[in-house]
């Protein structure tokens, strides 16, 4: 899968602090996926170096491209892991 990123995700990414790493990992092994529409998906994953919250990242399949990217807190409760 290629991975492009917004301008919009990478300004987030960077007051975030929410590393590259992290978003390509929630890919490659995330725990949920949902898929909104054919031109966007959500991917989750709670990750360890963040306290366990929970990443998530919306994603474009049609351009390829990562929209936004943060912490979801509701998410946490409803199947995060």
């Amino acid at each position: 899968m290629e991975i492009l990123f917004s301008q919009h995700a990478l300004d987030v990414m960077a007051q975030r602090g929410i590393l590259e790493s992290w978003v390509f990992d929630t890919f490659e092994t995330f725990s949920v996926k949902v898929s909104v529409s054919d031109v966007e998906e959500h991917y989750f994953k709670q990750i360890e170096e963040a306290d366990f919250r929970c990443l998530k990242v919306v994603y474009n399949p049609k351009f390829m491209r990562v929209i936004t990217v943060y912490f979801d807190r509701g998410m946490r409760k409803r199947g995060c892991k």
